[in-house]
């Protein structure tokens, strides 16, 4: 036996490795931050089940999106102007299919629902396109939505933009969220506005 390895310097020892061991076990056991998922899908209201006040044969063609926001991660912005990408904030579908659902939600309770993209009857009356240029998250500021849209049909066609920002003040990812849900309503309201001057034979102003 060592003689400089006393019984008190060995319990010190027998103690410390213990502890090694359980710091060990806790940091292999811990549990990954979960991960939240967000839809732009705007929440049901009692209005939904109302028929549409006017029928008109429509389309919205798949929704463009920029290819560096073209991901289920939030791509957030901070303030000196750089990108974020967070891992446990997530859209639940991908964002063009997101987009593209959330307007034709807003567009079916005006318009009633849209042509089949299945359907042989021809091509539908109007066609409308949204390209998106900027769909910026910026915690504690804005939630800002820039998009060209056209409507296209029965001798009409148009080519606008929209420029759209919802001030969203705090750091809460659902209010961030709501903020670009409204910012999508918003712009499915101009389209429809288009739609129907459009469909009554008026010219379209953006």
């Amino acid at each position: 036996m060592n003689p400089g390895f006393t019984p008190i310097r060995r319990r010190f020892a027998c103690a410390a490795a213990a502890l090694a061991v359980l710091s060990a076990l806790a940091s292999g056991c811990s549990s990954p931050p979960a991960t939240r998922y967000y839809t732009l899908m705007p929440p049901p209201t009692a209005g939904d089940r109302a028929a549409a006040a006017l029928r008109l044969d429509w389309e919205l063609l798949p929704v463009v999106v920029p290819a560096q926001i073209d991901q289920p991660q939030w791509v957030v912005r901070k303030p000196d102007g750089s990108l974020a990408v967070l891992e446990q904030e997530r859209w639940i579908a991908p964002l063009g299919d997101e987009l593209r659902g959330a307007i034709v939600e807003r567009l079916t309770r005006s318009f009633g629902p849209p042509r089949a993209a299945a359907s042989a009857d021809g091509a539908p009356q109007w066609r409308i396109r949204v390209e998106v240029q900027r769909f910026d998250l910026i915690p504690n500021q804005e939630a800002r939505l820039a998009a060209d849209w056209s409507v296209r049909g029965a001798g009409a066609a148009t080519v606008c933009h929209a420029d759209i920002s919802k001030p969203v003040p705090g750091l809460d990812y659902i209010d961030l969220a709501r903020g670009q849900q409204q910012a999508i309503s918003q712009l499915a309201d101009v389209i429809g506005a288009a739609l129907l001057a459009a469909s009554k034979g008026q010219a379209i102003t953006c």
